[in-house]
């Protein structure tokens, strides 16, 4: 009875994976079982891409909840660059202050979908973030400290 179920077990596993069945034994042969995981995870292509972009001694401000656990990953992946975090939802005031004075160079959205911050607004009104055409989940922008003057107050 055990052998019996143990057999059924095997053919609905079969069944179930019969689609990569085919590319089973060469992934097993170069030891690339877990790279088709990550290539299917839409925000792990988009911070391979940054990779290409951003310069490994800048310093990036990237606005997320800190429950969401993506910015770990975010700078696992970014690594050796420098590394910020911030509220999405931040003041203008704390966005300034972070970008002027921790000079940072690139700020990085990973959610755009409830809505751009108030700090993120403030700073594209004025012009001091400038988008990047790299296409994924969010959004990535050129920072241009420059053009942030005065002091920061709420």
């Amino acid at each position: 009875m055990i052998l019996v179920l143990w057999v059924c077990q095997l053919v609905w596993l079969v069944w179930l994976l019969r689609e990569e069945i085919g590319e089973l034994p060469q992934r097993l042969w170069s030891h690339s079982w877990g790279q088709a995981v990550r290539q299917e995870d839409p925000f792990y292509l988009w911070l391979s891409q940054l990779d290409q972009v951003l310069p490994p001694e800048a310093t990036y401000l990237f606005l997320d909840h800190y429950e969401a656990g993506k910015e770990i990953e975010a700078r696992y992946h970014l690594f050796p660059r420098r590394h910020l975090l911030v509220w999405p939802q931040s003041p203008p005031s704390l966005l300034f202050h972070l970008l002027r004075h921790e000079k940072a160079s690139y700020l990085l959205l990973r959610d755009p979908k409830p809505g751009l911050g108030p700090g993120l607004k403030a700073a594209l009104d004025i012009e001091a973030v400038e988008p990047l055409p790299v296409p994924g989940p969010g959004l990535a922008f050129r920072v241009h400290p420059d053009r942030i003057a005065g002091g920061f107050y709420d």
